[in-house]
C-alpha cells in the first residue's frame, strides 16, 4: 500500500498570499495617454520614443487633429496627460480641472500666424472679413491679440471656427480671407504668397505650449512623472548631438521636407533643462508670473468667465520635485 504524505493546509496559505503578492507585483500598469495635436514644438516626445528613452508600453502617444479634440479628451478622462498652450490649460481649470505643469515644451517665437490673402495688406484690411480660427483654443487668443493692435475686437471680423487640419482648403478655395494658424499650415500658406500680418513673435511669452498632467494620476504615479521628464530631456539631447538625423524623423509626422522642419524650430525656443528649472522649479516660477499675466489679458477680453487659481498648476508630488 502507498504512504500518502499529508500536508497540512496551513502550510500552503503564506505560499499562496506569497504568489499573489507577486502577481500583483507583476501587474503592469497602464500606460501614461499622452494627447496631442500636430505641432513642430511636441515631436521630441515622438523622438524621445523612436530613440527609446520612452518606453512605448509606458507611455502611449495618442494623435488628435486639432488642439480643441485634445483639451476635450484631456476632461473627460480619456487621457492622463495632454501637450497644450497655456490659455488652453486654464479653459480646462476653468471647467474644474485640476492639472499640474510638468514641462514648459516651447515658446512660440513667431511659429503662430494671422495670415491673409495678398490683398489684405496689414491688420487694419481685416475688418469685415472672414477669419477661420480654432474654437477654444489658442488661435481664439491669438486673434484676440492681433486685433487689439489695430484697435479691433471679434465683432469687427467674421470669425470663421474651423479646425486647424481645414485651413489650407478654407484659404486655398477663398472660403475665408486669412487664418490663424501655424505649422505645418503656416509654412505652406507662406510658401502660396500668404502676407504675414501678425506673428506670436510681437507679444512674447504669451504663446507657451506646457506638458500637463492629472493631478490625481501623478501623485499615484509620481515615477511615470519623473520617466517622462528624463525621457524629453534625453530627447533634447539628442536633437543637439544629431540635429539633421532628429529633425529627419520629426518631419514625417508634420509632412515636412527636413529643412521645412528646421526652419519651422527656428520659430520656437524650447528650453533646457537648466532653464526649464527656472520656469518652473525655483521658489516663485518664473512662468507664474506669465501665467499671471496671461490670465488678465483673457479676462480682460472675455476668454475666461471665472477666476481660477493658478499656484496649484505649479504644485508637484514630492517625489517628483526629488526627480527633477
Amino acid at each position: 500500500m502507498k504512504t500518502v504524505l499529508q500536508i497540512p493546509v496551513n502550510f500552503f496559505i503564506p505560499l499562496l498570499i506569497g504568489v499573489a503578492l507577486t502577481a500583483c507585483n507583476n501587474v503592469q500598469q497602464p500606460p501614461m495617454r499622452i494627447g496631442m495635436n500636430i505641432w513642430p514644438g511636441y515631436e521630441p516626445l515622438f523622438l524621445a520614443r523612436h530613440i527609446g528613452s520612452l518606453n512605448e508600453e509606458e507611455f502611449r502617444l495618442v494623435e488628435f487633429s486639432n488642439a480643441s479634440e485634445v483639451g476635450r479628451a484631456f476632461r473627460n478622462g480619456t487621457l492622463e496627460a495632454a501637450c497644450l498652450t497655456l490659455d488652453e490649460v486654464f479653459y480646462t481649470m476653468q471647467d474644474g480641472m485640476d492639472p499640474v505643469i510638468l514641462l514648459v515644451m516651447d515658446e512660440s517665437c513667431g511659429a503662430d500666424v494671422v495670415l491673409s490673402h495678398p490683398e489684405i495688406k496689414d491688420l487694419t484690411g481685416l475688418r469685415g472679413k472672414k477669419i477661420a480660427v480654432e474654437v477654444s483654443a489658442v488661435g481664439v487668443y491669438m486673434l484676440t491679440r492681433a486685433l487689439q493692435q489695430a484697435n479691433l475686437t471679434t465683432k469687427d471680423v467674421i470669425p470663421v471656427y474651423l479646425p486647424i487640419d481645414k485651413h489650407l482648403a478654407a484659404y486655398e478655395d477663398k472660403l475665408v480671407d486669412a487664418v490663424v494658424t501655424f505649422d505645418p499650415v503656416r509654412t505652406r500658406l507662406m510658401a502660396q504668397g500668404a502676407v504675414d500680418l501678425f506673428n506670436s513673435s510681437r507679444i512674447p511669452g504669451e504663446i507657451v505650449d506646457v506638458f500637463v498632467v492629472r493631478r490625481d494620476y501623478l501623485e499615484k504615479h509620481p515615477d511615470q512623472g519623473v520617466k517622462l521628464h528624463r525621457g524629453w530631456f534625453a530627447a533634447l539631447k539628442h536633437m543637439q548631438q544629431s540635429p539633421f538625423e532628429a529633425a529627419k524623423f520629426m518631419a514625417i509626422r508634420e509632412h515636412m521636407s527636413t529643412e521645412e522642419f528646421k526652419h519651422s524650430l527656428g520659430g520656437l525656443h524650447i528650453p533646457d533643462e537648466q532653464e526649464s528649472k527656472m520656469l518652473l522649479g525655483t521658489p516663485v516660477p518664473k512662468l507664474f508670473e506669465t501665467a499671471k499675466k496671461l490670465n488678465t489679458v483673457m479676462h480682460e477680453s472675455g476668454l475666461l468667465n471665472r477666476d481660477i487659481s493658478l499656484k496649484p498648476l505649479f504644485i508637484l508630488p514630492e517625489e517628483m520635485k526629488v526627480g527633477q
